[in-house]
This record gives structure tokens, C-alpha cells and sequence, in this order.
């Protein structure tokens, strides 16, 4: 496929994108265009496409699973909510995502992905050592610090690619709207010892970015 048509699918994408009705479709064809721009090295620029700069949006994930399955979610969306030109907070059990309503929809559909995917294998590594009798304490937290690893390295190689950068006018807005909140950390046990938990976690992490073929 030559440049020039390379250029065209992806303003068609984008396009699509930006004016389809349909959220599914709409969401697929922007992230099959950075997707085709990741790979071909294509610097937003070079698209002559208006950004659609509509209102900033809270896309809002709302958790209900075991609390000892939700403690990761932190490190997950602020990796998430970076290569997706987002800002990003915890409210009680909700995940927020803080955006220009498309970045935001398309970084809550990501973050769905990847959350239900890494609790799923994390339970799976979980289950797995405990029926051949090996000790287990802190296995799920090394697996998901893993995880969350894999996904960074493949997500920020993509955002470095294509120079993403969170519009100014996000910032800002967040900014204001977040001052006075108080910051409270999130401390996760992990086995330190237990490398090769982590690492296959880090390679499912990676391996689930390329399933989906997610870019930032």
C-alpha cells in the first residue's frame, strides 16, 4: 500500500470516527487509525483532519468485584489514561477518565478491557499454583504489577511513536477542578522474589495490547 493511500485510509478512519452515531464503530475505526499511524510512523500532523474538540467528559467505570482484586486498578489507568490524552481519578469504586468526550470513551473501553482481562489471568496464575501446592501470598499483586508493566512498555512505545500528548486545555480544566482533593496512595504487596510471576505477567500485559491491537 503506497503512502498516499496509507494517508487516505487513515483520514477515513478518522473521519469515520469522529462523525459515526455509532459508539462501537466509532471507537473502533479511532483506534484502527492510530493503530495504522503507530505502525507506519504517521505523525498526527500529517493528517489534515480537524480534532474534534467537543466538551470535556467524565467517562465514569464503576467496580463492584472483590476488593482485593481492585487495588491495581490505580496503576492501570494512569497508564491507560496517558497514551489515551487523558486525565484520570478514583472516586470511591469508580474509575474516571477526564477528556475530550471521544479520548475519554475510547480510554474507558480500553481500561474495561485490560482490567477484566488481567483480574481473569491473574485468578487463572492464582488457581493454577495453588493446586501444586505453592505459596500464593501476594502472587495476584506480582502477577498485575506485571501486567501493568507489559502494558506500559507496549502503549508508551506506541505514544512516543505519535508524540500523544494530553491536550492543554484538559490539563487545565483538571487542574481547576481537582484543587483542595486530597491524594490518598495506594500500596500494593507484591513477592519480590517471585520473578516469574511478574514476567508472566509482563508478557500477558504486552500479549493483551497486541490481541487487541490497542494504540495510543
Amino acid at each position: 500500500m503506497t503512502d498516499e493511500k496509507i494517508l487516505e485510509k487513515i483520514k477515513n478512519l478518522l473521519d469515520l470516527a469522529n462523525n459515526n452515531p455509532n459508539e462501537h464503530e466509532a471507537l473502533a475505526a479511532a483506534l484502527k487509525a492510530q493503530q495504522l499511524m503507530a505502525k507506519h510512523g504517521i505523525d498526527a500532523s500529517a493528517i489534515d483532519v480537524d480534532e474534534a474538540k467537543d466538551e470535556i467528559y467524565h467517562a465514569v467505570y464503576s467496580d463492584t468485584g472483590k476488593h482485593e482484586m481492585k487495588k491495581w486498578r490505580q496503576s492501570l489507568c494512569t497508564v491507560v489514561a496517558r497514551n489515551f490524552r487523558c486525565e484520570v481519578y478514583l472516586s470511591g469504586s469508580a474509575v474516571v477518565f477526564y477528556g475530550y468526550k471521544k479520548d475519554a470513551e475510547i480510554a474507558l473501553e480500553v481500561f474495561k478491557f485490560l482490567y477484566n482481562t488481567g483480574n481473569k489471568l491473574a485468578l487463572k496464575c492464582y488457581n493454577i499454583a495453588k493446586k501444586n501446592g505453592k505459596n500464593t501470598r501476594g502472587l495476584m499483586n506480582t502477577y498485575l504489577m506485571g501486567f501493568v508493566a507489559g502494558i506500559k512498555e507496549a502503549l508508551d512505545k506506541q505514544c512516543m511513536a505519535l508524540m500523544i500528548v494530553t491536550p492543554q486545555e484538559v490539563k487545565d480544566s483538571y487542574a481547576e477542578m481537582s484543587k483542595g482533593w486530597k491524594h490518598k496512595k495506594s500500596t500494593i504487596t507484591i513477592n519480590g522474589h517471585d520473578h516469574k510471576t511478574y514476567e508472566q505477567g509482563r508478557q500477558d500485559g504486552k500479549d493483551a495490547v497486541s490481541a487487541r491491537q490497542i494504540a495510543g
